[in-house]
């Protein structure tokens, strides 16, 4: 079984610790010479100075060149006693641990102790008596010493050596000295290891929650494994520290932001529905600030909405919201990145959701299409059981009229006024199941009679999702107004052709669009719709009323008018409040919807 590795900050602990004790180790063993140098120099300038004061003394002089001048076996007795109370005043002052004076030949006439007066010097004092200065280390009767021997010149010519002054000073003095500077150096520097640990400790534990307690190879690790998963994911991701800086973001999220150059487009427009429509005008405006990806420093332009989102996300859950980057719809994911209790940012994963919702929406109106064919299949279903009936019975006369009378009404009743208007098919087929829908609401869905469209439809998708939408949002507004509940909702549909260009017009009986919320109606998450207590009806219609117009979900105008200007055209609101209906008016212009050699076979 492998030996499972240390953590990185540990080894950088145990690191910095040993880098530590070798450094002080080192510097502890440089100092500990220089103090111990400094010591000695210090005590052998002390032995030297205090022989040199001794050396120059007049009565010492005199009495070393009176003993030199004599050569007597043995000192006179008054000058001994008289030396002796010089050295032992000196060395009771001075700290001096002995000082000693000859004369010429090396004969003591001062020593501490008195038995050793009038004996030659154990240790040689040629050097002095040569008139030359020395300090040396050297052992004598009184042990070992520093020793400094200084030449006494005669009181009478100053030239004659006529003896010397030998002083000195214990080794065990100087020892302890030393042992008093190690111990000083030797705390000073267990209290920097202490001190160095500490430090080392606080840095290693800042160093495991900087690096959540990763090593370097995990982190290189967790590096390719980024990689291959940023670039492996189909939705866009962006990473953010702590302070909002984005930190890294894939391809993908590049491509979705469009890089750094990404743009809100706002479209806003009106249209005489004497003349048709006419096309919105477009503005295109800066939507967010740069930010330098960490990772590769690219700029990468981030909406607003994405910080917003990004300051928003709670610390224990996502947030999601839809923004609108161009001709996108996003659904943006904010979630904050925690590891050991500590936050270390955020991500935001940014998925394409224009494609989906634009299928959504043309399935709902697919599946809008199938309930009214299903609605007319049942009463045609009715009526051949009828005539069934009457044959079965023999009333052949009774078939033959009921099935004149249904030969005369044509097809089968549709609950669109005017339905016959409209000649193409996919039109047909979304304006019936429209109606079907809006008369279980108990709203009635009518066309224009001054609508006319020529040719075959080309693009029935969007078409029928722009088409479908307005006409849904028309049938919800309706439903949600005040009329509804005296005389029942009621909503109008001109469809008209211009070549290959397809206008429509819906005009609803709602209670309108107020001004402060029409420049609003279009932008992606904004809601009109209010009420929602009552019985659905299938496309999010409720009979009851609210504080809303029920003009939109957040998602389908929105979509409408993106499907529209991918094909150059346009979705707009022409009037909040319609002089005829009371309600909103919606109009949509749809280039190249329509077949033009289906139209020009028509005419």
């Amino acid at each position: 079984m492998s030996r499972p590795h240390r953590s990185f900050s540990r080894r950088v602990l145990i690191s910095q610790l040993a880098l530590v004790i070798v450094i002080l180790a080192l510097v502890t063993g440089v100092f500990a010479w220089m103090g111990a140098r400094t010591v000695t120099e210090v005590t052998e300038t002390k032995a030297l100075a205090t022989a040199r004061t001794l050396a120059i003394d007049p009565d010492v002089r005199a009495a070393a060149t009176q003993a030199s001048a004599e050569h007597a076996e043995k000192p006179d007795e008054q000058l001994v006693t008289s030396m002796l109370a010089i050295t032992d005043d000196l060395r009771d002052r001075s700290g001096i641990s002995f000082a000693v004076i000859t004369d010429d030949r090396g004969i003591r006439l001062t020593h501490p102790d008195r038995s050793k007066i009038g004996h030659r010097v154990s240790t040689s004092p040629e050097e002095a008596l040569a008139g030359r200065e020395n300090v040396s280390h050297e052992s004598g009767t009184l042990g070992e010493t520093v020793r400094a021997k200084v030449p006494i010149y005669s009181n009478e010519d100053g030239k004659t050596v006529v003896g010397e002054v030998s002083v000195g000073i214990f080794a065990s003095v100087l020892d302890a000295d030393v042992r008093r500077e190690l111990i000083l150096l030797g705390t000073v520097a267990v209290l920097a290891l202490a001190l160095g640990g500490v430090v080392s400790v606080m840095l290693g534990r800042r160093l495991r929650r900087e690096t959540l307690g990763v090593g370097p190879e995990e982190l290189a690790e967790m590096a390719r494994d980024q990689g291959a998963v940023l670039h492996g994911l189909d939705d866009g991701v962006l990473g953010f520290d702590t302070n909002g800086k984005l930190t890294l973001s894939n391809s993908n999220a590049k491509e979705l932001l469009g890089a750094a150059s990404a743009k809100h487009v706002d479209r806003a427009g009106g249209a005489d529905r004497a003349a048709g429509a006419n096309e919105g005008a477009a503005s295109a405006g800066d939507s967010g600030r740069e930010l330098v990806d960490a990772s590769d420093d690219e700029l990468v332009n981030v909406p607003d909405e994405i910080t917003a989102l990004m300051a928003d996300a709670p610390a224990d859950g996502a947030l999601r919201r839809r923004i609108t980057i161009g001709d996108r719809i996003l659904l943006a994911t904010a979630v904050r990145v925690q590891r050991d209790g500590v936050s270390v940012g955020g991500v935001v994963t940014l998925r394409d959701e224009t494609q989906m919702l634009t299928m959504a929406r043309q399935l709902e109106s697919v599946t809008a299409m199938a309930r009214a064919l299903r609605t007319q299949r049942h009463e045609f279903a009715n009526r051949l059981h009828t005539v069934l009936g009457l044959v079965d019975t023999g009333a052949t006369d009774e078939a033959h009229t009921y099935l004149s009378s249904l030969l005369g009404t044509g097809p089968i009743t549709t609950p669109v006024e005017d339905i016959d208007l409209v000649s193409d098919p996919y039109l047909r087929a979304v304006l019936e199941a429209k109606g079907t829908t809006a008369a279980e609401a108990g709203v009635a869905l009518a066309v224009t009679p001054d609508s006319l469209a020529v040719g075959a439809v080309r693009d029935p998708e969007a078409v029928t999702l722009i088409l479908g939408n307005l006409i849904d949002n028309a049938v919800r507004a309706a439903v949600a107004g005040r009329r509804y509940a005296e005389d029942g909702g009621r909503v109008e549909v001109q469809v008209l052709s211009s070549g290959t260009e397809l206008h429509a017009v819906v005009t609803d009986t709602g209670d309108g669009i107020d001004d402060e919320v029409a420049g609003k109606i279009f932008d992606e998450g904004f809601s009109t719709s209010t009420a929602a207590s009552a019985p659905d009806f299938g496309i999010g219609l409720t009979s009851g009323t609210g504080t809303g117009d029920g003009h939109g979900l957040g998602i389908g105008l929105a979509l409408s008018r993106r499907v529209a200007e991918k094909g150059g055209g346009a979705v707009w609101l022409i009037d909040g409040h319609d002089p005829n209906l009371g309600g909103a008016s919606f109009g949509m212009r749809l280039p190249d919807a329509l077949d033009e050699f289906q139209q020009d076979e028509e005419r």
